[in-house]
């Protein structure tokens, strides 16, 4: 599925029930950029996708705003990413203190000749008890998805972006949200 002229089937899930647009200010680069995220039918973000190069033509740039309602019977991996000539991963690990235990997002950098995109999975089930354990699930996770990595960070190759999402936009809403949940993504 494109929006605004990008694949955003990494974004989809069968969980997944909206798409909005907005704006974030990413730390590491000191600079805000477009956003295209993924909601659950609580408005829970399951996967983000950062736009660092927007397009030039006008009208192929993500406009903000917009919620889409989508209905979606596959996950798209990481087909945004596969227009990249090199994909870096990174984890952004958490420490639940009530369980003693480690989850993490995913972080994969898409790089065309400079960086390009940023998609990051929030719904990785993954619960370790440490560092260890926490890579090895990270990397039986990915092995899934037929990407094998030895390290975290890593540079992924071979990445199989053959992946045929069955998804269709439900409903387009302009602004909406923007008034009612803003304060929930900030």
């Amino acid at each position: 599925m494109k929006l605004f002229g990008h694949n955003v089937d990494s974004l989809l899930t069968p969980e997944v029930n909206y798409i909005i647009t907005k704006r974030v200010f990413v730390p590491f680069l000191a600079e805000e950029f477009p956003e295209i995220v993924s909601l659950n039918s609580n408005f829970n973000v399951i996967r983000e996708l950062i736009v660092i190069k927007d397009h030039l033509l006008q009208g192929n740039k993500i406009q903000i705003g917009y919620k889409f309602t989508i209905s979606s019977k596959t996950d798209g991996r990481l087909s945004s990413l596969k227009e990249c000539k090199k994909i870096i991963l990174g984890i952004n690990a958490k420490l639940i203190k009530k369980l003693g235990a480690l989850t993490t997002d995913l972080i994969f950098f898409g790089f065309k000749k400079e960086l390009e995109k940023i998609l990051i999975l929030h719904d990785i089930p993954i619960i370790a008890k440490n560092k260890e354990e926490l890579y090895n699930e990270i990397f039986n996770y990915l092995s899934n998805w037929g990407i094998n990595i030895s390290s975290v960070p890593a540079e992924i190759r071979n990445v199989s972006n053959k992946v045929n999402t069955e998804s269709k936009i439900l409903d387009i809403d302009y602004a909406l949200f923007s008034s009612q949940l803003s304060s929930n993504f900030t």
